[in-house]
């Protein structure tokens, strides 16, 4: 008897079938959103429904066997830190395949698979305002002491040393390390 004997492998073998899943289902946890047949969009929507179930259970026996599956440390850490707590109230079903055309080709019944709830997208981060910068007199005034100009004379002629002190580029200055593949063999140009 053949019970729960599942038979569609594509016409591949068992190494190139298993390779195939692999590949789709990652491209799955990574764009949360993939193109591909009819056939392929079920077959591997049935394992990254296995591999949300593991994730959503976050032991290191789950981790390992999610690696055995995908075999990348960076989708195991989206599966178990990004997409799994999305379904953590949902018993099953993740997944949904929704029919598109047929392919030009071959015909066959092409097919969107993606997750059934996606993460939001970050915000953006707004841009901290600059506060102008404050003078020692400003400083003076709201603490109500006097100032002497000698002490404000100071404080302009260390920022006058400051942009001194900025080293200016040289002009006509002979690149430094090793010439180039051209330079070696026809040499530079002014020597």
């Amino acid at each position: 008897m053949r019970h729960h004997r599942h038979s569609v492998k594509f016409g591949r073998q068992r190494s190139h079938y298993k390779a195939t899943l692999k590949s789709i289902v990652s491209a799955l946890i990574i764009s949360k959103s993939v193109s591909t047949t009819k056939t392929k969009a079920k077959e591997v929507s049935r394992l990254a429904d296995k591999l949300i179930t593991l994730g959503k259970e976050k032991t290191v026996a789950n981790q390992r066997r999610a690696y055995s599956i995908l075999g990348d440390r960076k989708l195991v850490g989206m599966l178990f830190n990004e997409i799994a707590p999305l379904f953590k109230d949902r018993k099953g079903g993740y997944t949904r395949v929704m029919l598109t055309k047929n392919r030009h080709g071959d015909n066959a019944q092409l097919a969107i698979l993606e997750f059934v709830e996606k993460p939001k997208p970050p915000e953006p981060k707004k841009k901290a305002e600059k506060k102008p910068a404050v003078k020692a007199d400003d400083i003076a005034i709201e603490k109500n002491e006097k100032v002497s100009e000698p002490e404000i004379k100071k404080e302009e002629h260390k920022k006058e040393e400051h942009k001194k002190e900025a080293p200016q580029p040289k002009k006509h200055e002979k690149p430094i390390g090793r010439p180039g593949f051209f330079k070696k063999f026809f040499g530079r140009k002014g020597d």
